[in-house]
C-alpha cells in the first residue's frame, strides 16, 4: 500500500469550558503528512517559551483519533467516540491523570482541493475534580496554491 507523505500548515485549536469561563489555545505549525489507506498521521514540533519543545503524533482513524506528545510534555491521549479512555499528561511542574468522555469526532480526510479536518467533542475531569468541556478543532493542508 503506498504512502503518501507530504508538508503542509496544521492548526490545533482548543477551546476549554470551565463552568462557562472558556480558555482557548491555538497552535499553528508547518509538520509533516503521511496517509496510508483510511489512516492519517500528522507530525509537527511545538515550541513553548514556557515548557521547551514538544513533538505531536496525531493519528486518525474512522472513529479514533490518538494525540501522542513527547519530549517536555508527556501524555498518550485516545479519542474513541462515546467511549471513556485515560491518560497521564506530565509537564516539568507535575502530572496530572486525565480521564476522557469523548461525545463525538467529526472527521473530513485532506482531499485534492480541501484542508482536512477534525472536531473532537469531549469532556476532561483532572485528577477527580471538576469536569471541563473540551472542543478541539484540527486543520491541515489546503487548497494548492
Amino acid at each position: 500500500m503506498k504512502v503518501e507523505k507530504k508538508k503542509l500548515p496544521i492548526e490545533l485549536r482548543t477551546v476549554i469550558d470551565d463552568r462557562g469561563e472558556k480558555e482557548l489555545s491555538i497552535v499553528k505549525q508547518i509538520g509533516q503528512y503521511a496517509q496510508r489507506g483510511n489512516i492519517e498521521v500528522l507530525t509537527f514540533m511545538e515550541s513553548s517559551n514556557e515548557f521547551g519543545n514538544v513533538n505531536n503524533r496525531i493519528t486518525i482513524r474512522p472513529g479514533k483519533v490518538n494525540i501522542k506528545r513527547s519530549g517536555s510534555i508527556v501524555m498518550n491521549q485516545q479519542f474513541m467516540e462515546g467511549k471513556q479512555t485515560e491518560c497521564l499528561y506530565r509537564h516539568p511542574y507535575g502530572s496530572f491523570f486525565l480521564e476522557i468522555d469523548t461525545k463525538s469526532i467529526v472527521h473530513r480526510p485532506l482531499g485534492n482541493n480541501r484542508e482536512g479536518k477534525v472536531v473532537i467533542v469531549y469532556e476532561v475531569r483532572l485528577d477527580k475534580e471538576e469536569t471541563r468541556r473540551h472542543h478541539l478543532t484540527l486543520t491541515y493542508g489546503g487548497k494548492d496554491k
